[in-house]
């Protein structure tokens, strides 16, 4: 016979907390990690969005200077666009 206070199953049953509790814990758990890698997601395309700006801009210098032809240059153009 049990004590008073662990219920069914030695708390995991009808009469027991401890189950529900790891069921909270562990739901709050997901739900932090789903609110924290939205937001690494969001922050990823920054530093993408900014290296072909980069590129871009390096095509437009070479271009100026006369290292690629205009032909090149639209091929890099629609190769990073």
């Amino acid at each position: 016979m049990m004590g008073p206070g662990y219920g069914y199953f030695g708390g995991f049953g009808m009469g027991g907390g401890s189950l529900m509790m790891i069921i909270v814990f562990l739901a709050v758990g997901y739900l932090l990690y789903l609110a924290f890698n939205q937001n690494r997601r969001s922050e990823q395309t920054l530093p993408l969005q900014s290296m072909n700006n980069q590129a871009m801009d390096l095509a437009k210098g070479r271009l100026a200077r006369g290292e690629i032809t205009v032909e090149e240059f639209e091929k890099m153009k629609a190769n990073l666009l």
